[in-house]
């Protein structure tokens, strides 16, 4: 997971055991942490929290000991870890061990490693998980955050290596429990286009949605890393050019073209080389570069026609996420890119790809050798955004309301 700091963007953020869940918008009016209410069509209760501004984050419901946590689910790293300040897991064993996750912005979840009953949809093991009462990693709310990352991400795992205790990850258990359900996940991200923020779509364990059963015939994208949900681009297309290359790496398999990008559930926009950054928005009229936090700064009614390719398809974005509608100090609606230069190169991978990118497409996350399977891991991406409209959404949803009208002011600074 890359953590976008809040403060950055508020200073500029069908089988037996087949789960499939629909996501529910809500906003967040009251807590939901112990809402234990039941609603079989949605057995995660996963929705999506937009309220704080700038931050966008995808959430479930889980219960850990008998006590219900809302926690922000996370293909960027694979740990469970638990805000346990206000609610205390039941029936616990402590492994007399600790564990730290370090953010980039500084936040961390840290505490015991503690040995509890987790329930997430319909599924129920023991499972290992960091009591971090306190954390400053929360956002918009949350209670938590769940790793969804290959389990070799995994830092509870390392701590309780040697140990008498499991350490695998919370869909190593799941998958491990139910050796004849196919080891993936799949995510859909959808959007109101009334409002311009996300509100509904799917989240799956070992099923396809049959509504995107197309994906089954769209390429399989290798993942290059054992620890990571990383895969090879292609490029990107911006009002129809190419935009190619730069990359830091030379994997094997890698064309000379091509970069490596994470594709990340738990980063609301997204974090780019700046070479590319400049190629979606440095040509935009009035658009104007912070280097200290690799934000450009564009008039909100910023309407760009950019792709990504994978696989040598080309995913369209829709003009609303490519540009972050955000508060200024003094109220007034501001407008950032939807994709931030990095501000220094990534050992890891080239780029990070979060939901800016991922509520444009429906994501398969094959876990493969990861867990127990022979076939190496590999991600599938179905397009969900028809081009064809998005150019009427996005007016709808900008041109045809009251706050257009101080949006289209020209661009103003933090």
């Amino acid at each position: 997971m890359l953590r976008l700091s809040i403060g950055l963007l508020s200073c500029l953020v069908a089988r037996s055991t087949a789960i499939l869940l629909p996501f529910e918008a809500r906003p967040r009016t009251i807590p939901l942490v112990n809402d234990t209410s039941k609603d079989a069509s949605n057995p995660f209760r996963f929705f999506n929290v937009n309220n704080f501004t700038g931050i966008d984050i995808y959430v479930a419901l889980l219960t850990a000991g008998g006590t219900t946590f809302e926690v922000q689910l996370d293909t960027g790293s694979a740990d469970l870890w638990l805000d346990t300040s206000n609610m205390k897991p039941l029936g616990t064993q402590d492994t007399g061990l600790s564990a730290i996750i370090p953010y980039a912005d500084g936040s961390i979840a840290q505490g015991p490693v503690l040995i509890t009953n987790v329930t997430f949809g319909n599924f129920t093991v023991p499972q290992a998980l960091i009591s971090a009462p306190g954390s400053n990693a929360t956002s918009n709310g949350d209670s938590g955050l769940l790793g969804l990352g290959p389990p070799s991400l995994s830092i509870i795992a390392f701590k309780l290596q040697g140990s008498s205790f499991n350490g695998a990850s919370l869909l190593g258990n799941i998958f491990a429990a139910n050796p004849s359900e196919p080891n993936f996940i799949t995510f859909q991200l959808s959007r109101s286009q009334a409002t311009g923020t996300t509100s509904g779509g799917t989240f799956t364990i070992g099923e396809v949605n049959s509504t995107f059963s197309g994906i089954s015939s769209t390429p399989r994208l290798d993942v290059v890393s054992k620890h990571r949900w990383t895969v090879f681009m292609d490029g990107i297309i911006v009002d129809g050019k190419n935009v190619t290359g730069n990359s830091q790496f030379n994997m094997t398999g890698q064309g000379p073209t091509q970069t490596v990008a994470l594709l990340d559930t738990g980063t609301p926009l997204g974090e780019i080389p700046k070479f590319y950054a400049d190629a979606i928005y440095s040509g935009v009229p009035g658009a104007q570069f912070d280097p200290t936090f690799g934000v450009y700064y564009v008039p909100c009614d910023t309407k760009i026609n950019l792709s990504f390719v994978f696989g040598g398809i080309a995913y369209p974005v829709h003009p609303i996420d490519t540009v972050q509608a955000t508060t200024n100090t003094d109220g007034t609606v501001i407008c950032i890119s939807g994709f931030l230069a990095m501000t220094g190169p990534d050992p890891v991978e080239d780029m990070v790809l979060g939901n800016s990118l991922l509520r444009n497409v429906y994501s398969l996350y094959d876990f493969g050798s990861f867990t127990s399977a022979t076939t190496p891991p590999f991600v599938q991406l179905l397009s969900t955004t028809d081009e064809s409209t998005a150019d009427s959404e996005f007016c709808h949803t900008l041109c045809a309301t009251e706050r257009i009208h101080h949006r289209k002011s020209a661009v103003k600074r933090w």
